[in-house]
């Protein structure tokens, strides 16, 4: 399939939109022809219920959506290396380890990649979560490719020129340089190391991981939970310094848990999240819950399959999960084609979790200075070049540093 697809690529550039499609949630066709509003209609209200108080949203969203959350692995560190101290013209050093995640039934690896900006030592970290392997999210000479997985986002091949043409220049490598000129770290994970990113094979390390378990986590669950283990071997080698939680679709799904769940993280960058993230499950605009488990199975826990079919009937909704994230700052970032996932609906349960804490008058009033902001740009979904001077600019704001 994979060289049927490389030879359509080379004589006609519509095999790269199969290829979007292909990718399961990111897009959809229909996304294509549809914008998401950027103001207020006249008669709009927000949600009438107000949020489910804390114990109970964690109880139910544990429950009936994502598994058990409250996930505290074995990490042995394997190996530790400083591989460069000049990194970005001497600007950074670059620290790699090789991590063992276990629960008690098997382990799994885990490679972390940091970036320590030499000029601020204490910077806050940007813990990042990514579609592709540590090496093509920060492509310097030493980082290691993960073992046995045979994907990669870069090197001229159909899944780069996809990545790249289809999701935004900055799908795969962030600018490292801004943000570390920014004064800002940068870390690196592939989740899919622990967990793989397909409902089979998913499953399968699931039921290792946690076996005879009936509330046992979906992948979004462990995958948030590796938030911490990267905070915490970081700080442990470096010291104490924020920690903010930032991913793009599935992986904002993840920040959003982590900031939600883990005391180690400060800050939540939470791009496009979508369904079973910060969007409506209810509001018939974004990707139906329905799709979402039977396309990937993995990624709730087991208790989100009565409620498939009828998302409405869910006893907590994504405004209860914002609303336990408490003070600490958030960005909710979206696009206007990105209908797939719900801006609007992001908007709508955002207003509803944070009430005057969350200012945006309209889906387009970005306030970076607010501790709860919410960004709109044109286009869909992906990560481009407008997005992460966005992002630096609410950091800036809402950050410390030294």
């Amino acid at each position: 399939m994979r060289r049927v697809l490389e030879a359509i690529w080379g004589s006609l550039k519509l095999a790269a939109v199969g290829g979007a499609i292909a990718l399961g949630s990111c897009t959809t066709a229909r996304t294509i022809l549809k914008q998401a509003p950027t103001d207020l209609p006249s008669d709009w209200q927000p949600l009438s219920r107000q949020s489910l108080p804390d114990p109970l949203a964690r109880e139910l969203l544990q429950a009936h959506v994502y598994g058990q959350m409250e996930l505290s692995p074995d990490v042995e560190v394997v190996d530790y290396q400083i591989t460069s101290t000049g990194a970005f013209d001497g600007r950074a050093t670059l620290v790699q380890w090789h991590l063992r995640i276990g629960y008690g039934a098997a382990v799994r690896d885990l490679d972390l990649v940091a970036l320590i900006p030499n000029e601020h030592p204490n910077a806050p970290m940007i813990l990042s979560q990514n579609f592709c392997p540590n090496n093509d999210v920060v492509p310097l000479e030493g980082v290691r490719a993960p073992a046995n997985i045979g994907f990669n986002c870069s090197g001229g091949g159909l899944a780069g020129a996809l990545f790249g043409n289809i999701f935004g220049r900055y799908i795969v490598t962030p600018p490292l340089q801004d943000i570390i000129d920014r004064g800002y770290g940068f870390a690196a994970t592939y989740p899919s190391q622990v967990i793989p990113d397909s409902g089979e094979s998913g499953l399968a390390a699931l039921g290792a991981l946690f076996p005879n378990q009936p509330k046992r986590p979906g992948a979004l669950a462990a995958w948030a939970g590796l938030f911490e283990v990267a905070a915490d071997t970081i700080e442990t080698k470096f010291g104490e310094r924020p920690m903010i939680a930032y991913g793009h679709s599935r992986f904002a799904k993840t920040a959003l848990l982590a900031g939600a769940w883990s005391d180690r993280i400060d800050a939540v960058l939470a791009h496009q999240s979508g369904t079973l993230g910060a969007s409506a499950l209810d509001d018939d605009t974004g990707e139906p819950l329905d799709d979402m488990v039977r396309a990937y199975p993995h990624w709730a826990g087991p208790g989100i399959t009565p409620f498939a079919d009828t998302p409405a009937s869910l006893p907590v909704r994504p405004a209860d999960l914002l609303a336990l994230i408490g003070d600490k700052p958030v960005l909710l970032g979206n696009a206007r084609r990105d209908v797939w996932s719900d801006p609007w609906g992001a908007f709508t349960e955002a207003k509803s979790a944070w009430g005057d804490a969350f200012g945006a008058e309209s889906p387009a009033d970005f306030r970076p200075s607010d501790t709860k902001a919410y960004w709109l740009r044109p286009g869909t979904h992906g990560v481009v070049k407008e997005d992460w001077p966005a992002f630096l600019d609410f950091l800036d704001a809402n950050m410390a540093k030294d």
